[in-house]
């Protein structure tokens, strides 16, 4: 074997890490995961939140409000603040990072985006939920890992 094949690298498994965050504690350690992952393997990250509309589970008469604009405005505001805080810490990481939002339900709207950017991991947190807790709130990180094409990271809350 000539010198020369033996120096050269491994193409990267992972080019585009996907994480999704809700910006909670738990969603914070699957962030810094993902970096370090991203940094180590030369990948970029594309950080994900979905914003959830209220559901008004009783208002068959329309007469519970939904949300307004302004409202729908504001969350879409902090969320681009709290996304390009996000973004700028990977990059002062030297990680390279793109974000964006969504409106939706996350499971989906992670798993289409996972596919939408062809992305090669998918970080999330998980709050390691009972099963009983599952059924009645659901556990987004457990849809995703049974819906996605795409392998799935799950990050442990610490205990």
């Amino acid at each position: 074997m000539t010198v020369s094949k033996m120096s050269k690298k491994p193409a990267p498994l992972l080019k585009t890490i996907l994480v999704g965050t809700d910006f909670s504690v738990c969603a914070a350690r699957a962030f810094s995961f993902g970096v370090s992952l991203a940094s180590s393997q030369g990948a970029r990250i594309h950080i994900v939140h979905v914003l959830i509309e209220p559901v008004q589970a009783f208002d068959v008469a329309g007469a519970l409000p939904y949300l307004d604009v302004s409202t729908q405005k504001e969350w879409e505001e902090a969320t681009k603040k709290r996304l390009a805080a996000a973004v700028a810490s990977a990059e002062k990481r030297g990680v390279r990072a793109t974000s964006e939002f969504l409106w939706g339900r996350p499971s989906d709207a992670l798993v289409e985006t996972a596919v939408r950017t062809k992305a090669s991991l998918v970080v999330l947190g998980t709050h390691g939920r009972s099963a009983l807790e599952k059924l009645l709130i659901g556990s987004t990180a457990e849809r995703v890992v049974r819906l996605c094409p795409v392998p799935v990271l799950t990050v442990r809350e610490k205990r």
